[in-house]
C-alpha cells in the first residue's frame, strides 16, 4: 500500500462535516468537507496489482488505525465503491432475484461477495454491484451509520453534459469510461490497461461501438494523466479538444491541494457535491 496524497488540517472539528470515502481494489481515497465547504482533509492509497479482498480490508483497518482524522465524528460518512464487478441494468429488464446471478454469469460464481442494488430513476436503470464480503465486513465495523453506492451510480450526475461526451478517470494500471451520446448515457464501464495504446484502443473501441463520432466529442481526463504525458499524446491524436476535470467551485481548498493539478482529484470533489 502507498500513500500519494495525505492533507489534513490540523485540529479541526469535523462534528459538521461530511466524509466521503471511495474504496476498490485498486486504492482507497477519501475527502472530507466542512460546513463552510471548504475542504479540511484529502488523501489517497494506492495498492499493487492483485491486491486480494482480504488485503483491501486490512488496508482499511490499518489507515482507520493510524489516522485519527478518521475516527473522529461526522455529520455524514458516505462509501462509494469502485470495485470493478457492476452492471447497468435497464429497468424493464430488472428482476431484483436475480441480480446475484447476473453478476455470476458475468464475473464467475462467487460466494464472496455482497451484491447491492442501485436504482437510476433519472437513466431508467439499476446498478447491480457487488461489494467482497471483507471489506462489506470492515465498513460495517467502523463505519455503522455510513451511506453507500456505487462509482457508476454517481458519476452520471457528477456534471452537466451537452451533446457527445466521454469522461474518463485513469490510474495507472486502468481507465473507468463514461459515454454520453447525445445527452443519453451509453456506457460506464472499468477497463483494465498495461500501455497507453491499450488505454486508447478502449477509448476508441467504445465511441465505435456506440457510434459516436470522435471529432465530435468531447473527452474530459481526470486521474493520473498528465499533459505531457505519452498518455495524453495518444489520447491527443484523436480528440480535437480534450479536457483536463476541474475542482467544482462550490468547495474551497487549502494550498497545499491547489499545487496539484486538480484533475487529480476532480472526480472525487464531483462525488462529494452529489452525495
Amino acid at each position: 500500500m502507498n500513500s500519494s496524497f495525505n492533507i489534513l488540517t490540523p485540529r479541526v472539528d469535523t462534528l459538521q462535516s461530511s466524509l466521503l470515502i471511495e474504496i476498490s481494489e485498486q486504492g482507497i481515497s477519501y475527502v472530507a468537507i466542512n460546513e463552510l465547504n471548504a475542504c479540511i482533509a484529502l488523501s489517497a492509497y494506492h495498492f499493487d496489482t492483485n491486491t486480494t479482498n482480504n488485503q483491501v480490508a486490512n488496508f482499511l483497518k490499518d489507515i482507520f488505525a493510524v489516522q485519527p482524522f478518521l475516527q473522529q465524528s461526522f455529520k455524514k460518512i458516505s462509501f462509494v465503491y469502485a470495485f470493478a464487478e457492476a452492471e447497468l441494468v435497464p429497468q424493464q429488464f430488472m428482476n431484483i432475484a436475480s441480480s446475484k446471478e447476473i453478476l455470476n454469469l458475468i464475473y464467475g460464481d462467487t460466494s464472496d461477495r455482497i451484491v447491492r442494488n442501485d436504482i437510476m430513476n433519472s437513466h431508467n436503470l439499476n446498478n447491480i454491484y457487488g461489494v467482497p464480503k471483507q471489506v462489506d465486513s470492515v465498513i460495517a465495523n467502523l463505519f455503522p451509520q455510513a451511506n453507500h453506492s456505487h462509482l457508476y451510480t454517481l458519476l452520471p450526475n457528477v456534471n452537466k453534459v451537452t451533446n457527445n461526451q466521454l469522461y474518463s478517470i485513469f490510474s495507472t494500471t486502468h481507465v473507468t469510461l463514461q459515454l454520453f451520446k447525445d445527452e443519453k448515457l451509453q456506457l460506464i464501464k472499468r477497463f483494465n490497461y498495461k500501455g497507453p495504446e491499450d488505454a486508447i484502443y478502449h477509448i476508441l473501441n467504445a465511441c465505435q461501438c456506440f457510434q459516436v463520432p470522435v471529432n465530435e466529442t468531447t473527452i474530459v481526463l481526470n486521474g493520473m494523466i498528465d499533459a505531457e504525458s505519452v498518455l495524453y499524446n495518444e489520447v491527443y491524436k484523436y480528440f480535437l479538444q480534450p479536457k483536463f476535470g476541474v475542482l467544482p467551485d462550490q468547495f474551497t481548498y487549502s494550498e497545499d491541494i491547489v499545487k496539484y493539478p486538480p484533475h487529480y482529484f476532480t472526480h472525487l470533489f464531483e462525488l462529494a457535491a452529489c452525495v
